[in-house]
């Protein structure tokens, strides 16, 4: 059960154009051209098209740059043939390199060598993710002084004074290295398991050291591939990321441990490819919890039978997108693109 597949035969991808609403043969208004410039996942982020201010723009001058976009200002209410082109750009169209898919593809099956799965865990313990959540926890004095000072020397990171233990309690912090192994052992994956750290360099002096006490089997895309094989990639940070979403696309189980923008992508692309099984941790109740144990008011198999009941409906399975507020409080469309890229077969559409 804990390598189960979520994926349902109730749905099938919807993002093909129907042959009415096809273009025909006529002329293109221009041509767009995005410099994204960031991570990884902000270069797979959608552009935003304003049709009523920009397109007379673009017809006078045929050619237009965007230098800053925002998938948010467009993540629901516009047309269901543009949210279906956003996942064919995203899912189908785009695609990286040759060299990149190639090695990708490559540490995959080496991960599932003799049929045996593996866990992609991105786990944001990394200094910068620290430094900008003011998380601090289970570090030292001197390593916490060294994250305030990171925050306080980036300018545009607006907070600057943050009650990490509170921003915890609260579940808005990463999980830490033992966090993440206490987690995967309450969910009853058994110590041999197979990980792939699909992150960045683990920050503080313990590093992963908690986390490889319980499992030992861990892997980077820097031990699964040879000095040789990643030669073409090093001091290129972006490429190194890509093979790290590849490793977590395909992956048995992806656990991600904070909801950043990476973590959404991968998520959305899983839950397109066919609901793969993607563990969202409650974080603010496993604190809670964890908490617990380690002060003795809870024992061990209260806490992980509290832990697993959190999550059974934290996997993948198919759970449609709600209309917020406003974007910034609603479901991320490219972290979740049902509906709009997924649908329910007809016959099951009837009887809803």
């Amino acid at each position: 059960e804990i390598w189960a597949k979520l994926g349902s035969d109730k749905f099938y991808k919807c993002i093909d154009r129907s042959s009415i609403k096809t273009r025909g043969k006529s002329m293109s208004n221009g041509y767009i051209l995005v410099h994204a410039n960031g991570g990884l996942n902000q270069m797979r982020s959608g552009a935003s098209y304003y049709n009523r201010d920009i397109l007379k723009i673009l017809k006078r001058h045929k050619v237009i740059e965007f230098t800053h976009t925002d998938s948010r200002l467009a993540n629901n209410g516009i047309p269901d043939s543009i949210q279906k082109l956003r996942c064919h750009a995203m899912y189908e169209a785009i695609r990286f390199t040759e060299k990149i898919e190639q090695l990708g593809t490559k540490l995959v099956n080496r991960l599932k060598e003799n049929g045996e799965p593996y866990i992609a865990l991105h786990l944001r313990y990394e200094k910068d993710m620290l430094a900008f959540t003011g998380c601090n926890h289970n570090l030292t004095q001197k390593e916490a002084e060294e994250l305030r000072k990171l925050r306080y020397k980036t300018k545009h990171w607006k907070e600057k004074r943050i009650n990490g233990t509170e921003k915890r309690v609260l579940g808005l912090c990463p999980m830490t290295p033992r966090e993440a192994a206490i987690f995967l052992e309450s969910m009853e994956y058994p110590s041999n398991t197979k990980i792939c750290i699909v992150a960045g360099d683990i920050f503080g002096q313990n590093g992963l050291k908690a986390l490889q006490e319980r499992y030992p089997n861990v892997y980077y895309h820097s031990n699964l591939a040879t000095e040789q094989e990643l030669k073409p990639f090093m001091q290129r940070h972006n490429q190194l990321a890509a093979l790290d979403y590849i490793l977590a696309l395909h992956a048995d189980v992806f656990l991600y441990t904070y909801d950043g923008n990476m973590a959404k992508a991968v998520r959305g692309h899983r839950l397109f490819q066919g609901f793969w099984k993607t563990i969202n941790p409650d974080k603010q109740n496993f604190v809670r919890l964890m908490d617990g144990m380690d002060n003795k008011k809870l024992s061990w198999k209260e806490f992980a039978t509290q832990v697993r009941g959190l999550h059974v409906n934290r996997t993948g399975a198919p759970n449609a997108r709600v209309v917020g507020h406003s974007p910034k409080l609603e479901e991320n469309f490219y972290a979740n693109p049902f509906p709009g890229c997924i649908c329910l077969k007809p016959k099951h559409e009837k009887s809803r």
